[in-house]
């Protein structure tokens, strides 16, 4: 019997970049000011940190209402418009910006994210979340949806749509006709949803990657209902979402509930708090100031389903070594992790001194090739357009 293959494909690591880190503390105890929290130079130098520590991807976390009303501790710049700023100051690292689908326009986050990937050469991708709260919708406007799971299928599924509107050969800047497209590759997406409709194709190309990589947590996104995918085949666009985000209360239970979402994705990561030994003090006991230094009234409070690790590197390097090794079958127990550090300024270095270093000394993680898209990155297929008759015209005869 032949032995067990090591997966293709390096075990990706993520990280969060929001602000001035994942605990809703951060910016009081990192002592950040609202000017801080919003500074361009700021956010450039802490990617730029990340890509050079190796990093497969930055997420940015998003809300629209402040975490602490009124806090200037609570200043955070658009997610699109931060990750659209750093593209051009980096050449590897994927940009994955939170947006949600509950409240938003699906045109316009559509045309948004296609505008990101092209501006990042292919490196973007969409964290796609859902808003559970009223005073949202009261701050859009609009009434409250009761289930926003439902919603965030649709919109996914019309933003996926969109994206192929364009077949990748539409534009034919054709001098000699003054044809710009060929309009026969521009294609009209006509969708009905329960609280919203489209027509008509993107007003921007197909992004460079056809398809931008899709990321939500665990049970965010349903699959689609009627399982008919692109060009009417059965059961390809089942799976709207790339990268499934799990937690866990143990390793155990998180390497589990990756199992189980490997079901309707093709890649699944966990989602990872990390407070690090810093500075001469433990991670339990910075854990424990920022848990004291808590804002009354801060709407995301740092109690989510993610797993969670206080300790040292060289721990951390334990527990995502046991993550990323492959079992007696070949396969991986878990496809990568995005870390969410409780303090940017001070788990991060800590993360590209200590930890990613010895991932890539076991060959368990690699960065990130530059000029490489993001689904390269985490070995996705670039997918075929929908509505490419050739395609179809292929795929029938096969």
């Amino acid at each position: 019997m032949p032995a067990p293959q090591p997966p293709s494909t390096p075990f990706f690591v993520g990280l969060d970049a929001d602000g001035a880190g994942a605990h809703p503390a951060a910016a009081v105890v990192a002592r950040l000011a609202g000017a801080d929290l919003v500074s361009g130079a700021r956010l450039a130098r802490t990617v730029r940190q990340a890509e050079h520590a190796g990093l497969t991807f930055v997420s940015f976390t998003d809300a629209l209402l402040p975490a602490v009303p009124g806090s200037p501790a609570s200043a955070r710049l658009e997610s699109v418009t931060r990750a659209a700023f750093v593209s051009r100051t980096t050449t590897a690292i994927g940009l994955v910006p939170q947006v949600p689908t509950t409240y938003p326009e699906p045109f316009h986050v559509a045309a948004q994210l296609a505008s990101l990937d092209i501006a990042a050469a292919g490196r973007a991708g969409w964290l796609a979340a859902v808003t559970r709260d009223a005073a949202t919708a009261d701050a859009y406007g609009r009434p409250v949806v009761g289930d926003v799971t439902r919603e965030a299928r649709d919109v996914v599924r019309v933003v996926r749509e969109l994206w192929d509107s364009w077949e990748d050969d539409a534009v034919i800047r054709d001098v000699a006709t003054g044809r710009y497209i060929d309009r026969d590759r521009i294609h009209h997406v006509d969708f009905e949803g329960e609280t919203f409709s489209v027509k008509g194709p993107l007003i921007t190309p197909r992004p460079p990657q056809g398809q931008l990589v899709v990321l939500a947590a665990d049970g965010d996104v349903p699959r689609a209902l009627d399982g008919t995918g692109p060009g009417g085949r059965p059961g390809d666009a089942e799976r709207l979402v790339d990268v499934t985000l799990v937690g866990g209360a143990g390793v155990g239970a998180a390497r589990g509930n990756a199992e189980a979402a490997r079901e309707h994705s093709p890649l699944a990561g966990v989602d990872l708090e990390v407070v690090l030994d810093a500075g001469g003090r433990t991670g339990a006991d910075r854990l424990a100031v920022l848990d004291a230094s808590t804002p009354t009234g801060v709407r995301t409070p740092w109690d989510t389903r993610a797993l969670r690790y206080a300790g040292d590197a060289a721990g951390l390097v334990t527990l995502l070594t046991e993550l990323a090794t492959p079992g007696p079958d070949g396969r991986r127990p878990v496809d990568g992790v995005r870390l969410l550090p409780a303090v940017l300024d001070v788990d991060l270095p800590v993360l590209a001194r200590d930890v990613l270093p010895a991932l890539r000394a076991a060959r368990l993680t690699a960065a990130p090739r530059p000029g490489a898209t993001l689904r390269e990155s985490l070995g996705l297929p670039r997918p075929a357009n929908r509505y490419d008759n050739r395609v179809q015209a292929d795929a029938a005869s096969a």
